[in-house]
């Protein structure tokens, strides 16, 4: 299956697919389906989005 990362504007980066992240000592997140990653840096639940970016104003607009 293919992994598909997507750039939400004002939001999260959602990746679907079948997946691994490894985290800075090496331990490993598998994953299947789909996960939001955050962005904003406020989120309680790092890596992952708790949509704490709406209460922050998180603002950005990427384009390739």
């Amino acid at each position: 299956m293919t992994v598909e990362i997507r750039i939400q504007d004002d939001d999260s980066l959602e990746i679907t697919g079948d997946l691994e992240l490894i985290d800075a000592e090496g331990n490993a997140y598998k994953q299947h389906g789909k996960i939001r990653l955050c962005r904003c840096g406020a989120s309680r639940t790092k890596p992952f989005c708790d949509d704490t970016h709406v209460q922050v104003n998180f603002e950005s607009k990427v384009r390739a």
